[in-house]
């Protein structure tokens, strides 16, 4: 018999023995008042509620029934409770009823573990006191008291483009405490749902969140942890959205909270992931709100936000908290051409502070500068290693400097150097285009589940990037009538990061997919193809509508229509994007392609498109592109949900 087989049948012999044990340990009388509540149970059928459902996170089977997606069995208490409802609430209506003095030295009275429960029956039921007591649970009130709840916020860490994991960004709930004030939010708890990784590897990584290997656990933290980690160590921002729940309804949510903190649930990437299991604990506090039922194949973070938005009265106000280096870039941003000279001179020999041209500065233009210095360290600090980081210690004659000018800055509106997840358009993407090439005219068809691409508007996304997976496009050619995959592109990502001075920093991008060899004349034939390239982009400014780029790539493709059926080379690329304005951009390039391996060939091709939203969810576009001595243009409509 295979271990894992015999594992379980283990786990439900002893599960059922200690339930067959509570009920033999309950005095008659107790046994009588348990029947009465498991019949009172099955006349209000609490097994088939929503409620129920949603606390042991029961969803309907692939073939009928119901299973959990717990899938730490210590959250059960029926042997068979991951995947019978009615069973799992009986034998929980049982262990409430355990004698205190049955329970283990070091072990909680179930009341304790399963707090939400106890009082959701409660409450349905209306336990007699004199019959089922409630029981103290000192570590559970002690817990309660720390956190001293007043509301709970979600938090939106922004897009990450250096882990796989942090690209569509992740939420969090912060549980904000009546001892402190909106100034004080630092002091205040995180909870978090996330992936508990047994690998450094990145292809094991991406693989197992796809499918689930990683054991998802639930975390509470001190929350200046995660502003630590987000804010500061990766700089990116912050968007929190402080929700609105009654006193009943946030106790219902941590009392639930509290229960996770006993389970697992397996991990994935697209479904299962940090939002998904967020949404199930607001949904506790107000079943009401019914948000996982609008996702399907995936749940990506900001699709998660935009729902909360849509929520009438969720969502109280929307707080910005800036990364370290948009702190840093907002004082930059500010400077007068003078200051932002001194600035750059400061960050590379401070010992210009003791010059008497930054000393003849303006007492605020010196307090300015000093301030983004010590921003400017703090982040060059957060990237080192740990046994690196006495090479970049604060000098204290920088600290010395800014304290003698006894100067303290007016707080200020700081600029936004990112944009709410919740005005990004959706995720999928449905497209339908009609097109001209040398030969033909034809019409296409296109559907990706994720998630934005350079050409798209930016609102709410990580500008200058581009995340897309499974994009898939299908045409139908009129005069030759044949219906052709176009394109099948797995995956494809690019990162293009300005030039700046103090942190210089490659573009990047890479993609993996079917497309058409459109060089060659074969009808329309596919190959398989890969590419890798680093580059250099470059902005006049923060907020310059003009971003200039250069790649140099290496390029792969399979197809039995080559010589060899494959060829390996590179090429070379110059382009721009021009936000012509808030709704309007326009994107262009120009590359050379040098296959010298396997289908020795040489070409040119050129690409231009522009993209016009008529509204947050859609847009049109005009899309040209040559190969060699092949055209074709395109127009079509792009609906996002």
């Amino acid at each position: 018999m295979p271990p894992l087989r015999l594992l379980w049948l283990l786990f439900l012999t002893i599960g059922f023995s200690l339930q067959t044990g509570i009920a033999q340990g309950l005095e008659p009388s107790t046994k009588v008042y348990l029947d009465t509540l498991i019949h009172q149970s099955h006349s209000k059928k609490l097994h088939e509620t929503r409620y129920w459902h949603l606390l042991l996170k029961y969803e309907k089977g692939t073939f009928g029934g119901y299973v959990s997606e717990a899938d730490g069995m210590a959250f059960f208490n029926a042997p068979d409770g991951k995947t019978n409802p009615r069973a799992e609430l009986e034998a929980t209506l049982q262990s409430f009823l355990m004698p205190p003095e049955e329970i283990p030295k070091g072990k909680e009275h179930p009341q304790c573990n399963f707090p939400a429960r106890y009082k959701w029956l409660k409450r349905e039921l209306s336990f007699n006191p004199n019959r089922l007591q409630d029981q103290h649970c000192d570590r559970l009130s002690r817990w309660v008291e720390q956190l001293n709840p007043a509301r709970v916020t979600l938090v939106f860490a922004s897009y990450f483009m250096n882990n796989p994991a942090s690209m569509f960004g992740h939420t969090l709930l912060r549980i904000d405490s009546k001892r402190t004030g909106p100034n004080q939010k630092l002091l205040n708890y995180g909870a978090n749902y996330a992936a508990t990784p047994d690998t450094e590897n990145a292809v094991l990584y991406a693989l197992k969140g796809l499918i689930g290997l990683f054991e998802g656990h639930f975390a509470l933290f001190p929350y200046f942890t995660k502003v630590q980690e987000y804010n500061n160590w990766e700089s990116r921002d912050l968007w929190e959205y402080e929700l609105n729940f009654t006193e009943d309804q946030l106790d219902y949510l941590l009392l639930h909270l509290w229960e996770l903190g006993g389970t697992f649930f397996d991990y994935y990437y697209f479904q299962e992931n940090c939002s998904y299991h967020i949404l199930s604990l607001l949904e506790i506090a107000n079943p009401d709100l019914h948000l996982k039922d609008q996702f399907f194949f995936s749940v990506i973070p900001s699709d998660t936000v935009k729902l909360l938005m849509k929520q009438k009265g969720l969502v109280d106000q929307v707080v910005y908290r800036p990364g370290v280096l948009n702190q840093m870039n907002h004082k930059r941003f500010i400077m007068t051409p003078e200051e932002r000279t001194a600035f750059f001179k400061v960050a590379r020999q401070p010992e210009f502070i003791e010059k008497k041209e930054f000393k003849s500065l303006p007492i605020p233009s010196q307090a300015l500068i000093l301030d983004a210095y010590l921003d400017y360290l703090q982040y060059k600090g957060m990237q080192m290693q740990e046994d690196e980081k006495d090479k970049i210690r604060i000098p204290r004659s920088v600290l010395l400097a800014r304290s003698r000018l006894n100067h303290q800055r007016e707080d200020e509106e700081v600029t936004r150097f990112s944009t709410p997840p919740h005005l990004a358009h959706g995720s999928d993407r449905l497209r339908f285009g009609v097109g001209h090439n040398d030969d033909e005219p034809f019409q296409e068809i296109a559907y990706r589940p994720a998630y934005h691409d350079l050409l798209g508007a930016d609102a709410g996304f990580n500008k200058d990037s581009e995340v897309i997976m499974f994009d898939f496009k299908a045409r139908y050619y009129n005069e030759s009538q044949r219906l052709k995959v176009d394109r099948a592109k797995l995956l494809g990502i690019t990162s293009l990061s300005a030039y700046d001075p103090l942190f210089p920093k490659p573009s990047w991008r890479l993609s993996l997919g079917v497309d058409t060899l459109r060089d060659l004349d074969c009808d329309y034939c596919n190959s398989f193809r890969g590419n890798f390239g680093v580059g250099f982009a470059y902005r006049p400014e923060f907020f310059s509508p003009f971003l200039w780029f250069a790649f140099m790539d290496f390029d792969a493709e399979y197809s039995s229509r080559l010589d060899d059926n494959y060829r390996m080379g590179g090429d070379v690329e110059l382009g721009g994007l021009i936000d012509l304005t808030e709704n309007w951009k326009v994107e262009f390039t120009g590359s050379y392609h040098n296959f010298f391996f396997g289908d020795d060939k040489d070409f040119f091709s050129v690409k231009a498109g522009q993209r016009y939203s008529l509204s947050q969810n859609l847009d049109v576009r005009l899309e040209y592109r040559r190969h060699d001595n092949n055209n074709e243009g395109v127009a079509s409509l792009n609906y996002y949900y």
